[in-house]
């Protein structure tokens, strides 16, 4: 008798999946998540002996027959009694798609703690291609392969953003080649187990009415206040934070977040917890469908975490292909390799995790790495953009992104200092230091993120939404430079005797006099009879009607003594 397995497939155009008796025993409910047009039910069974027939587990495939373009196409394979005794680890579940000359090979993961369900998600990104694949289970005396096509329809996603690679400075949207103006939100904890997923939309939404599109939140992390380290790590703004845990933190809303099953410092890395990672699932999703990107932090060096998974051990290996396996088809998706990983990783490590990530991921999803202020990436390939934490007054911290600007890669200061009530750069600094602090990273050219620590209350470690002012003032920064070629301007301080100057002569200058004044401007370099000018007040996002110029030298008086923008376009006659 043949005992090759026999692949049957059945299509039900728009229906749900059905129950495929002993296959659908015990099964988890498919993820919630969007998934494509039409399902494509798949059983695969071995005619064999009827003593194999009887010991083999069955093995079914849930499949989608079609996907819009930079949508999630998820692959579901369910397996009656599993094998396994640790599906994370004696099970791989692999697949290959193939258009035209190109093929991609994707990884699944498990996503109970039985095995009795994996999870395979693919983006499509050829808008009208068909895509033949394999799927391949094996593991525990297992090995099922499943063939199909799917269709990949056209969609008007955007799509994920990507450095330009016409203008490598900057961002773009892969799909409608629109620029990207990025401005970033921390919420590190918006997982931690005291904010359930009402909570972790109120965050979302508070992100979007912000004008922030993208927000920045831990995979995994313990929080500090159960840190017995001796201190010599004074964080900054804090006198000693041990009498504030977690930076100030209100009481038990900061939790080790539980990527594993077991308890902390005890966790059993071996194991993933799949009830956190479906709550991240439904995080990003949820950021996808309101435009946002999900900066994915897959850990933090507080109480020594990484130590305890170890350095390149298979744990620390596990953690970083099963986060990308889950999350890499959303093509909302940045990678940080660790948060301040200079404190518990080198550079090696960096460089070694970048390139393993880069490889596992086969969407190519942007990545970096977060540290201090300098930056040790700006040659490595599998670095995508510039990551700093530098803070300082206004001028420091526009000539740090200066400092940058020679290496070909997006330039973004993740942390310059959080709003607080401090009259004072740094950590809890003013609104009015945080607003123009962000003014001076863009006017060199550069990105920022912004979090909130109002009033000595780490909003931005909580994940929850702070009472910060500046947080709306920045929304106009966003509106300013997206009305603009902002690609197209570079660094010009040399135009103007004080403050900062960004622009594209002969057509486009932005003046930027963070504590108002007079400048004298040369605009001798303007080749247009006409300049428009206009005053625009970065607290409220309102015009003004500046001087009628011509090209030449120009003296300057701001409205006011706060910080000011003055726009100048050129226009013929």
């Amino acid at each position: 008798m043949d005992c090759a397995p026999h692949l049957q497939t059945v299509v039900y155009p728009e229906v749900s999946p059905v129950s495929l008796g002993r296959a659908a025993a015990g099964a988890a409910g498919t993820a919630d998540i969007g998934i494509g047009r039409g399902v494509l039910l798949a059983l695969l069974l071995c005619v064999a002996e009827p003593l194999l027939a009887a010991t083999a587990p069955a093995v079914a495939l849930e499949a989608p027959a079609r996907a819009r373009r930079f949508e999630v196409a998820e692959f579901v394979v369910r397996v009656a009694e599993p094998p396994f005794r640790n599906p994370f680890t004696e099970a791989e579940l692999t697949g290959v798609f193939t258009a035209g000359d190109g093929s991609q090979r994707v990884a699944g993961f498990a996503d109970t703690p039985d095995g009795s369900v994996f999870r395979l998600r693919f983006s499509p990104a050829l808008a009208g291609a068909e895509y033949h694949y394999e799927l391949r289970l094996q593991g525990g005396g297992l090995d099922r392969r499943f063939t199909g096509k799917l269709r990949c329809e056209p969609s008007e996603r955007e799509g994920p953003v990507i450095v330009d690679p016409a203008r490598p400075k900057h961002f773009l949207y892969a799909g409608s080649r629109r620029p990207f103006y990025h401005l970033g939100y921390t919420a590190y904890h918006l997982l931690d187990p005291s904010n359930d997923d009402a909570q972790v939309e109120v965050t979302i939404d508070y992100a979007v009415r912000h004008g922030f599109n993208k927000i920045r939140f831990l995979l995994t992390g313990y929080p500090r206040d159960f840190d017995r380290r001796t201190s010599r790590d004074v964080e900054h703004g804090v006198d000693d934070p041990w009498k504030a845990p977690n930076y100030g933190a209100k009481p038990g809303q900061v939790n080790p977040l539980p990527a594993w099953v077991g308890q902390p410092h005890r966790y059993d890395f071996t194991r993933f917890n799949v009830d956190h990672w479906r709550r991240v699932d439904r995080a990003v999703g949820r950021m996808r469908e309101r435009g946002l990107v999900a900066t994915c932090i897959v850990t933090i060096e507080k109480q020594n975490l990484p130590q305890e998974y170890g350095r390149w051990t298979e744990h620390e290996l596990r953690l970083y292909r099963y986060a990308v396996a889950r999350l890499a088809a959303f093509d909302n998706v940045w990678w940080d390799l660790g948060n301040e990983h200079n404190e518990f990783r080198d550079v090696a490590w960096g460089n070694r995790m970048g390139a393993l990530v880069k490889e596992a991921d086969p969407f190519g999803r942007l990545a970096s790495a977060h540290a201090y202020a300098e930056f040790a990436y700006g040659d490595s390939p599998w670095a995508d953009f510039i990551i700093t934490q530098q803070y300082g007054t206004e001028q420091q911290v526009h000539d740090w992104a200066l400092k940058h600007w020679a290496i070909p890669k997006p330039y973004v200061n993740e942390e310059y200092g959080y709003e607080g009530d401090a009259d004072k750069p740094g950590h809890a600094q003013s609104r009015d230091w945080t607003r123009r602090c962000h003014w001076a990273i863009a006017l060199a050219g550069g990105y920022a993120t912004y979090g909130d620590w109002s009033g000595g209350v780490s909003y931005f470690y909580m994940g929850d939404p702070g009472p910060g002012k500046a947080a709306v003032e920045l929304k106009h920064l966003r509106t300013f430079f997206e009305a603009l070629p902002f690609s197209d301007l570079t660094p010009h301080n040399r135009l103007t005797s004080q403050g900062f100057c960004l622009a594209r002569p002969p057509t486009h200058y932005v003046f930027y006099f963070p504590r108002g004044g007079s400048a004298e401007l040369d605009l001798a370099g303007a080749s247009v009879p006409q300049l428009a000018a206009r005053w625009f007040d970065p607290r409220t996002g309102q015009w003004r009607e500046g001087p009628s110029l011509r090209p030449g030298k120009h003296a300057v008086q701001a409205p006011t003594q706060q910080d000011w923008v003055f726009l100048v376009e050129g226009q013929s006659n």
